[in-house]
């Protein structure tokens, strides 16, 4: 395969590729590893990803680049899915002090925004794409909305949720938001429009600017944020308790055994115990 790229990729792919080797020493320098596993292992695995997929595309054949195209495509879709994870958890870190309609309407945006993203997704369908290239495109399109969309909702509640915005996990979610956002839309135009060179290019254009820019705001991140996430201050547990504490009539327990996930407090546990010997008969 034997093409001829304009100077722009070429740009691209040298600026990308220096961001690349540049996030990694920036996790290793500041340690972000040890506090970001999934984030730290997903600015090192992509220049694993991406660097060797450079020569293939300059001289390759088509069957080689597709197959480290679909690949790379599936190794970084679950790498996502897992700095998605880490994301949420170091964000919902205060559950004990949140309040459960916090909770409750976290846990319905996220079903609600998971099954239109599914939906949306599956009823795209590429014009002339080869099959592995639409398969990979579907999955790519699926999770990085579901992702997407994931964020969203955490950043839209980012007050009630004691998100301090000067922070590291607030700067690093809003670096993978723009990405996440913009390569989602891509994945729409690029099977709808492939007949369309000129629009397809732009589409492929715009989303290496994004992921440029988050890389650099990630770079910036780990360079100015302490990568420990801060723990919100007894002040702004009892703010977030006092904005909902009018509709905090449900606990956490009960809507989390809903959906089928029972937590047991000590005090629960021993509440459980007394009942049970109460009511057991006595023995003569």
């Amino acid at each position: 395969m034997n093409h001829s790229y304009s100077p722009i990729i070429f740009g691209l792919w040298i600026v990308g590729s220096l961001l690349q080797l540049l996030s990694c020493w920036a996790v290793v320098k500041k340690d972000y590893l040890r506090h970001w596993k999934a984030f730290g292992c997903y600015l090192i695995l992509m220049p694993a990803i991406a660097l060797p997929s450079i020569p293939i595309a300059l001289w390759g054949s088509q069957q080689a680049y597709t197959a480290v195209y679909v690949i790379g495509a599936v190794m970084e879709a679950l790498l996502l899915s897992l700095v998605v994870l880490e994301i949420t958890v170091k964000v919902m870190e205060p559950f004990e002090a949140l309040p459960g309609k916090v909770v409750a309407r976290f846990g319905f945006l996220a079903m609600l925004g998971i099954s239109l993203a599914i939906t949306l997704s599956v009823m795209v369908h590429g014009h002339g794409l080869p099959p592995q290239a639409e398969i990979a495109l579907t999955v790519e399109r699926t999770i990085f909305m579901v992702d997407a969309l994931l964020l969203w909702i955490l950043l839209f509640q980012a007050r009630s949720l004691g998100l301090t915005w000067k922070s590291s996990v607030a700067e690093i979610a809003i670096g993978f938001v723009l990405y996440l956002t913009v390569q989602a839309t891509v994945r729409f135009i690029i099977p709808i429009y492939s007949d369309t060179t000129l629009l397809t290019t732009f589409a492929n254009f715009t989303g290496q600017i994004a992921y440029l820019i988050a890389l650099a705001s990630w770079i910036w991140t780990m360079y100015r944020r302490d990568p420990a996430a801060p723990h919100p201050t007894p002040e702004v547990l009892a703010r977030i308790q006092d904005w909902t504490k009018d509709y905090n009539a449900v606990p956490k327990e009960r809507i989390l055994a809903a959906m089928g996930i029972r937590i047991n407090r000590p005090d629960q546990a021993e509440t459980a115990t007394e009942e049970h010997e109460s009511e057991a008969p006595l023995e003569r």
